[in-house]
């Protein structure tokens, strides 16, 4: 076994290009800021996002720009983001951050590439069809309920942190059943400061920090390992039973392709670490951020409440396409989709000569697509920067023109559990509604934490009130 914090670049990935150095490439790409070496860096790091908003907004659809010494080409159009996502996608590498990650989440999905992605993708398709989803939405629903029942009118609450608890407690019961319990505080507390190191070293240059001696840094290592160490003990003790059982962890270690080859250890565990992030992290993020938008709007608070006791029978059977197709939890996911998407920004790197959207890409060039930068488009989305749900009423999503709202990315990258994703915060934001609403005590927006995920900062200071479902 391996540890993916020391495991090297598989040997079967492209070969990662030499970065482009020379400003001479400017000349024949869009325009950008042109700012003295270090100032543009320094911009970058301070508020990523702000950044490519104010490039989009600037400069259009496309823009060039240095950090670090290396050449970024930033793609806000639709047809860009089409392009680079799914039309030419295989001219591309996962980029600038992803080796990052892969310190932590090692191959999984998220971070891997061909021909070791399309294989893993296939083999974890059976479980995220939708045919299982009908058995994950009972144990949502129950520990969506069995958590918010524990809460009382009046009570303050941290939102952020209650819906990481919430979203760790169903992923971690839906892929490893009742065997996480005793390790439960502990992985969460090292993916949040895991997280928060690969944020902060994924810029060109440095991973030089891996090997400092300051114990910020090495708490990176520590937390990626410990991490590692969990997954192991668990997929260990599973393997070794009777019974590898029906969860997601079952399923993975019962997985074949289509030579009968079954994931080895270090697979299975790289893909668990990244089903946890994915699972935990990116919808307790975005579950805060609509509970922030939803702050004054006791109208859709009651439309939930409705649509609650309608397609949530408490005890009884669940419809996943009544969950999924329940009209104000669809719109209020949507556009806190679309403001906040947990996926923010999505780095490639070219490794050949490509032509994206009528820009010709030089191999080894960075290349941006941005969620959070093309979801404000002001010429598709009016009043960009507005919670207004009710902007997705009418067939508004259908008008949009490909690539122009894309919260789950695109091509064969599209996240493989957008449904399961959607079907827990349906349920979630439902079952708030109708039992215990965790309101904001501040008025407006808290401020963003970007890191790998768009995330409040803090942890949202909030007080409970009284849904109709709690009698």
């Amino acid at each position: 076994m391996t540890r993916p914090f020391t495991a090297p670049r598989p040997a079967s990935y492209p070969p990662m290009p030499k970065p482009v150095r020379s400003r001479r490439a400017l000349d024949s790409l869009p325009t950008g800021p042109r700012g003295l070496p270090g100032s543009l860096t320094l911009r970058f790091l301070r508020d990523t996002p702000a950044f490519l908003l104010d490039l989009h907004r600037t400069y259009g659809d496309s823009a060039s720009f240095f950090l670090n010494g290396e050449l970024f080409i930033a793609f806000f159009g639709a047809d860009g983001v089409v392009d680079v996502t799914v039309k030419k996608q295989n001219s591309f590498v996962k980029g600038v951050g992803f080796d990052r990650m892969r310190k932590v989440l090692g191959t999984g999905l998220l971070t891997n590439e061909e021909p070791i992605h399309l294989r893993h993708r296939r083999m974890m398709q059976p479980p995220f069809h939708h045919g299982k989803l009908g058995d994950y939405a009972a144990l949502m629903h129950r520990i969506t309920r069995d958590h918010l029942e524990r809460w009382s009118p009046e009570q303050p609450v941290e939102a952020n942190h209650e819906m990481m608890r919430l979203t760790f407690q169903i992923v971690a019961q839906l892929l490893f059943g009742t065997e996480i319990d005793r390790y439960a505080e502990g992985v969460q507390h090292h993916m949040g400061l895991a997280i928060d190191r690969i944020e902060r070293t994924m810029l060109p240059g440095m991973k030089a920090f891996d090997r400092s001696p300051i114990p910020y840094f090495r708490k990176f290592e520590e937390s990626a390992d410990y991490l590692a160490d969990v997954a192991d003990d668990i997929i260990a003790r599973r393997a070794a039973g009777a019974e590898l059982g029906d969860d997601l962890l079952g399923l993975l270690l019962a997985a074949r392709d289509e030579d009968d080859s079954a994931l080895t250890h270090d697979e299975v565990r790289d893909e668990t670490l990244t089903l946890i992030l994915s699972g935990h992290e990116t919808t307790a993020n975005v579950m805060t951020w609509a509970l922030c938008f939803l702050r004054d709007r006791v109208d859709l608070w009651e439309a939930l409440a409705a649509e609650a006791e309608s397609v949530l029978p408490v005890g009884g059977p669940l419809d996943v396409k009544e969950i999924l197709s329940a009209p104000t939890a669809k719109a209020v996911m949507a556009e806190s989709l679309r403001l906040a998407p947990p996926v923010w920004v999505a780095p490639r790197r070219a490794i050949e000569n490509v032509t994206i959207a009528g820009v010709d890409v030089p191999k080894g060039a960075h290349v941006l697509v941005s969620q959070y930068a093309s979801h404000r488009n002001a010429a598709l989305f009016s009043d960009p920067d507005t919670f207004r749900p009710e902007r997705w009423e009418g067939g508004f999503e259908a008008s949009l023109p490909r690539g122009a709202y894309f919260p789950f990315g695109a091509g064969t990258r599209k996240c493989l559990g957008d449904q399961f994703a959607l079907l827990e915060s349906h349920i979630i934001l439902m079952e708030l509604a109708r039992t215990a609403r965790p309101v904001p005590v501040a008025p407006g927006l808290p401020k963003a934490e970007p890191r790998a995920t768009y995330r409040p900062a803090g942890g949202v200071p909030s007080v409970v009130r009284r849904g109709p479902g709690i009698r």
